[in-house]
């Protein structure tokens, strides 16, 4: 879509004597001010924007960004004399329904003479008055009569840039009907101040959504992708980062085939997040695979995590559970490190939570772990899991526990379908921490992973 070339001047200079605004203009900034940084949303924060100009300032209003702040790019230097391609992220006019005529999320290229352009390439802000009639029949052909009226309606335009440092971001377009009061220089003004802090909530949020995404790819690039297939055993597994986290998690499990009937299966959850839990994490987890392939039974594997611990710098301390699966008689030895007790579920439903001597978290040194070793009957399911899946501000560990004993109670037959089921039960909202689950069902053959 090539929008209209349209007449309009430079403000360069005031155009119109100035109405008082005092505390009406401070009330204005500080509302939308308000409502734009308790976001870090894009859309949001042009929503919001609009909202409340069209209560107090603009009969219209739309918000435009350039493609490089959605896609999460670097803000490119604006070259003067250029179209510009620029994505509608927001609109809104007083009494009438925009959306699905001026559909949000369409990219619309701007001619390099056109006041859009201007204003992005010269950082001024532009004016320019209605529309003539060639221009409202081409734009409002597929908005019907409302919209055809409202195109008429509208009298006086105002188009700021969107301005961090030296990138243009975007801009915003205020217009008033013929029956409004034309924008005055001291409008203006307040237009671009508004387009200022709009500009700055909006690259915050561009900024979070980029370190938002490298996060989850580095946690994504942590944590194996599949799981190796092991003797006997069928394997299910979630992760699911933080809700409000921007950052990485401590998160990590890993399943490691020893030889043609053992396997060791391992959960763990280091403290707190970003970069030194995921350091943590993959130092952990990288360390457990190897001793777990020295043959040491999980006790041993602990109390070395444990000694290993404190040298992995800010993040000290961390949970885990180590179990060792033996399929030629079903058996399974685990011992845990301050984590939540593994939960087997038997064929027909019954739940037993395997609590054994919990032991203190890694890295508190000098502690004794101790081993455990029950059967597995064929079938049944072994439940790992770390605090975040069972625990919130409303839900004890305890409460938690019985929680998801009771979705494993009455879990269908795929494994994969009770991983699904448990977290819809559990994590009703985001979640306030990293949450990991894996499923081990038991077979007198070899599985395969899910």
């Amino acid at each position: 879509m090539v929008e209209p070339d349209l007449e309009y001047g430079d403000l360069s200079s005031p155009q119109r004597e100035a109405p008082e605004v005092g505390d009406a203009r401070l009330a204005l900034l500080n509302e939308a001010g308000a409502r734009m940084t308790t976001t870090l949303d894009i859309g949001q924060v042009a929503r919001d924007l609009v909202e409340v100009v069209l209560r107090r300032f603009a009969d219209a209003a739309g918000v435009y960004v350039v493609e490089h702040l959605i896609v999460g790019d670097e803000v490119p230097q604006p070259a003067a004399g250029k179209a510009v391609e620029a994505r509608r992220i927001a609109v809104g006019a007083s009494g009438v329904n925009l959306y699905g005529w001026l559909a949000t999320g369409e990219v619309v290229v701007f001619s390099q003479d056109s006041p859009y352009a201007v204003c992005v390439t010269t950082g001024v802000p532009q004016q320019f008055s209605a529309l003539g009639e060639d221009d409202i029949e081409r734009i409002g052909d597929a908005g019907g009569h409302e919209n055809l009226r409202l195109l008429r309606e509208l009298a006086d335009f105002v188009v700021v840039p969107l301005t961090v440092g030296a990138a243009e971001l975007g801009f915003v377009t205020f217009a008033r009907s013929r029956r409004s009061v034309p924008f005055s220089a001291e409008d203006v003004r307040l237009a671009q101040e508004l387009a200022v802090n709009a500009a700055r909530c909006l690259d915050n949020a561009r900024l979070y959504e980029r370190e938002r995404a490298a996060a989850r790819a580095l946690q994504a690039s942590l944590l194996p992708r599949t799981l190796d297939a092991v003797p006997g055993l069928e394997i299910a597994h979630r992760y699911l980062p933080a809700g409000k986290a921007s950052l990485v998690g401590g998160d990590w499990y890993d399943v490691i085939p020893l030889t043609e009937d053992r396997s060791a299966l391992i959960i763990g959850d280091a403290m707190g997040h970003g970069s030194e839990a995921a350091a943590a994490m993959v130092q952990l987890r990288a360390s457990a695979r190897t001793l777990t392939t020295l043959g040491l039974d999980p006790a041993a594997v602990l109390t070395w995590l444990d000694r290993i611990a404190p040298d992995l710098g800010p993040v000290q301390f961390a949970t885990c559970i180590c179990a060792l699966y033996d399929s030629t008689d079903r058996t399974c030895t685990f011992s845990r490190a301050g984590h939540p007790p593994p939960i087997l579920t038997h064929p027909g439903g019954r739940c037993e939570v395997l609590e054994g001597p919990p032991g203190l978290p890694l890295g508190l040194g000098g502690t004794q772990y101790e081993s455990v070793r029950v059967t597995i009957p064929e079938d049944a399911v072994l439940a790992l899991y770390t605090d975040g899946l069972i625990e919130s501000r409303q839900r004890d560990l305890d409460a938690g526990i019985s929680a998801l004993q009771s979705v494993l109670a009455g879990a269908p037959g795929s494994l994969d379908a009770t991983c699904g089921m448990v977290v819809d039960k559990l994590l009703t909202g985001p979640n306030e921490d990293d949450a990991t689950l894996m499923l081990a069902r038991a077979h007198a053959a070899p599985g395969v992973v899910s």
